[in-house]
């Protein structure tokens, strides 16, 4: 029997979420609640618009504009004319923020910049002295940066000018989280200290003292500020005090590359399961036993509490779960069992415009994405829902696979953002893809290199035609997994040597 996700709303819209203008994106996944969702809806077929690849270089297309003189239309054998190596470096988890028609980005070279969002240009610069890895956060009149080595620096948003600076006690990777609404701004550190400052003038309000560092990202309501620290334990402080108003013990090894997400009343946490290269196939002998969605979940479960006699079944399987944004506690185990292989933590969770909560479940009984085995399972891989009261599966049935391609695998699934009624997800590898909900429709938006890894790839943006035309890096980029950032009319995509803007193509 089919299970068919309801198109209407469920009545737990997140009102901040949608308060943002659409033209913004001001920080990490857009949102204090880590959503990443806008009404903001930018429909296939893309081509590039411009593609900033430092503050010396914009290329701009001339299909956009004809005023701009450069060719960044997609074709076989044609590539990007972007010289090597590439000047500046991105790191993998950093995502671009956008506020007041400004972007703003940090370089692993230390450089961050003011970039204008309707042509890329770059309008000014400023040295941090040392690496940015983590994302900013702006309003219209400032944007904030962090580096490695702890120092924080508020810029005016037009100008670049320093209006306030602090520096940590340790190294900050967490990106700040802006309350606006409050004038505080929160930051964490590998010294496991929490800063409250006023964002208005840098006054320090408050600091907490964690036990553990802070390396995955955090989430917050107007009241709370949830904290992943690396002794697995989640916590909830006081947005006006930073006083401890709950915490968690969750199952996991780290909260590396991962993020809460704050909706329907749940704090969704994702931590990095067991790092065991080479278990892809760890947990396809529960999907061999299971001959309904209902008897599946039921086996993932027992799986995931060490139970049911299967080969490596263990409650360190666990990495999903369900807190309740007032007292942390669980009321139940989602049936999400293992799904990358290579020590790399699932994507999380996305938000869709009908407010379901979406993830990746390894499958014998998809319906969205395809039906075919994924690499490193003899089974499927789809994005399907997850009730917030009982935390049963939901999946999303338009009667039709989506048939993407380059489809789900192991070792490189994507992170979610939405954007009206499409679903887009992204990973450095296989690229950013893009699913219209209510009808399954796909479209593969961009990936970096037309043929690669034994396949070729026909997105709709494609910068270089194969490897050996992609520049070489200024430097080695850091790990991590970076949103699709949808702003009005177009989609900005952060590249290991730039931002790629994208935007709708009139055929």
């Amino acid at each position: 029997m089919k299970i068919v996700a309801c198109w209407a709303s469920l009545g737990l819209m997140v009102s901040s979420v949608w308060a943002q203008p659409l033209a913004d994106w001001p920080q990490w996944q857009r949102d204090a609640a880590r959503t990443g969702r806008t009404a903001a809806s930018v429909a296939p077929p893309f081509r590039a618009r411009w593609f900033w690849l430092g503050p010396q270089l914009t290329l701009r297309n001339y299909a956009s504009n004809p005023a701009w003189p450069d060719d960044l239309e997609s074709r076989e054998d044609y590539s990007f004319p972007v010289p090597s190596p590439y000047t500046v470096t991105i790191a993998k988890g950093v995502e671009p923020v956008v506020a007041g028609g400004r972007v703003f980005v940090g370089t692993q070279e230390g450089g961050v910049y003011g970039i204008a969002l309707d042509d890329g240009a770059t309008l000014w610069a400023y040295d941090m002295g040392d690496p940015v890895i983590a994302t900013a956060c702006a309003d219209a009149g400032q944007v904030l940066f962090a580096d490695v080595y702890g120092d924080i620096a508020a810029l005016d948003a037009a100008t670049g000018q320093l209006r306030w600076s602090y520096t940590a006690d340790r190294t900050i990777v967490t990106a700040p989280l802006l309350l606006k609404d409050q004038d505080r701004v929160f930051l964490a550190s590998h010294g496991g200290t929490v800063y409250c400052f006023k964002w208005s003038t840098g006054e320090l309000l408050w600091r907490v003292l964690l036990p553990t560092p802070v390396q995955g990202q955090m989430a917050a309501t107007e009241s709370r500020l949830f904290v992943p620290a690396e002794n697995l334990k989640v916590y909830a402080l006081s947005t006006q005090s930073g006083d401890v108003l709950a915490e968690k013990q969750v199952v996991g090894q780290s909260f590396r590359l991962t993020h809460p997400v704050v909706f329907a009343g749940k704090l969704w946490v994702t931590t990095c399961q067991i790092p065991m290269v080479g278990s892809e196939f760890v947990f396809d002998d529960v999907l061999a036993a299971a001959q309904t969605l209902e008897e599946e979940e039921n086996l993932t479960r027992a799986f995931l509490r060490g139970q049911g006699g299967f080969l490596y079944a263990s409650p360190d399987w666990q990495h999903l779960f369900a807190l309740d944004t007032a007292t942390l506690d669980t009321a139940y185990l989602i049936a999400n069992g293992p799904i990358e292989g290579v020590g790399y933590p699932l994507a999380g969770v996305g938000i869709t415009h009908n407010d379901l909560v979406v993830t990746w479940f390894r499958t014998r009984f998809p319906t969205l994405t395809h039906d075919r085995p994924a690499f490193g399972t003899d089974y499927s891989i789809d994005i399907a829902a997850i009730d917030p009261q009982t935390g049963q599966r939901i999946r999303i049935d338009n009667g039709a696979f989506s048939d993407m391609f380059p489809g789900p695998e192991t070792d490189n699934l994507y992170i979610f953002t939405s954007g009206g009624e499409y679903l887009w997800f992204r990973q450095y590898f296989r690229g950013t893809q893009v699913i219209h909900l209510p009808t399954s429709e796909h479209t593969l938006a961009m990936v970096t290199v037309r043929e690669r890894d034994g396949g070729t790839f026909y997105a709709d943006v494609v910068p270089y035609d194969n490897e050996a035309d992609e520049p070489s890096y200024a430097q080695t980029p850091l790990e991590g997994k970076a949103a699709a950032v949808i702003v009005s009319n177009m989609v900005l995509l952060s590249e290991v040597g730039g931002i790629l803007a994208i935007e709708h193509r009139n055929d």
